[in-house]
């Protein structure tokens, strides 16, 4: 009898167990769809947006103001970057540019969109890098009509190139309007602009945008990775267990190997894991609790 309870109980007390262990309750602290961004980062999958026109030349002002601001937005450190830019009173694209993507990185993202309606207010020229930014930072806030005007800006004043196609369709991704998402992408294909994985792999995604762009990706003749899939997984946190379990059985028939950022993703998707719900949890006890409110087909 004590052997029988042992192996119906271990493997719950071994996934308790690992679950307090591991980065996972830190990682929802932090936010999910932020540790996506940067996994897809790390791995080259996202589209830049930092400032590339080579036609811009900086006073000895800005030049200072942008090599301190960049400088603490790679350190994470926005209480700085925002102090550098208050005392700031040029008004130079680099330079507000970079306090855009400090902001976007650092989770600022009214910090960023206030930095962004300065800079409208100036009348200053944009170009692509920082249209993109501002509609990442807009779509993040769910301001979905600001992206749409940012958007109409950008095609007045700007090429169609992959940087800014990126940044549209992942806008258009998290609103789950795959209409725009699929009309750019097709006019993409028309204009010859390089549609590769990374327009696919969008984060903070409703799930049925998130199967859209996949299914259009393999009809491309596209080839997913890991970081596709942990995204992919990052999107259907609210998707049906069925929806879950296929993309992994897809997965799995492509011979792609899963990582430790895969299977916390994934698993957190399984089990419908909610940042505002876990991330008190502490106890065994606790977390038993709430599993026990998922079906008996999540928790197998």
């Amino acid at each position: 009898m004590i052997a029988w309870k042992l192996r119906r109980v271990l493997p719950h007390a071994l996934l308790l167990g690992w679950l307090l262990r591991s980065s996972l309750i830190l990682d929802f602290a932090l936010g999910r769809q932020e540790n996506l961004r940067l996994l897809r980062e790390r791995d080259g999958l996202a589209k830049t947006s930092r400032a590339r026109n080579p036609n811009v030349t900086l006073s000895n002002e800005g030049r200072d103001f942008l090599g301190r601001i960049k400088d603490a937005g790679e350190r994470g450190d926005w209480h700085q970057v925002r102090a550098i830019f208050r005392t700031y009173t040029g008004q130079e694209l680099p330079v507000f540019h970079a306090v855009l993507h400090a902001a976007l990185n650092c989770g600022q993202y009214g910090e960023g969109a206030s930095a962004y309606e300065k800079l409208c207010g100036l009348k200053v020229q944009q170009d692509a890098p920082t249209f993109a930014t501002a509609m990442k930072t807009y779509a993040k806030m769910g301001n979905a009509s600001r992206v749409r005007e940012i958007w109409a800006a950008a095609r007045q004043h700007c090429q169609l190139d992959a940087p800014l196609s990126a940044a549209r369709i992942d806008a258009a991704a998290a609103e789950g309007d795959v209409v725009t998402a699929a009309e750019l992408l097709d006019e993409m294909n028309r204009m010859g602009v390089e549609i590769d994985i990374a327009h696919i792999t969008s984060e903070g995604t409703s799930h049925n945008a998130a199967a859209f762009l996949f299914d259009f990706g393999l009809n491309l003749g596209l080839e997913p990775n890991i970081i596709t899939f942990a995204c992919l997984m990052g999107a259907y946190a609210k998707a049906p267990l069925e929806k879950v379990l296929k993309a992994y059985g897809q997965m799995v028939a492509m011979g792609i190997k899963p990582n430790k950022a895969f299977a916390e993703v994934y698993l957190t998707s399984v089990l419908q894991i909610e940042k505002e719900e876990w991330v008190p949890l502490r106890k065994v006890e606790d977390m038993s609790a709430v599993l026990q409110k998922r079906s008996l087909a999540r928790r197998k």
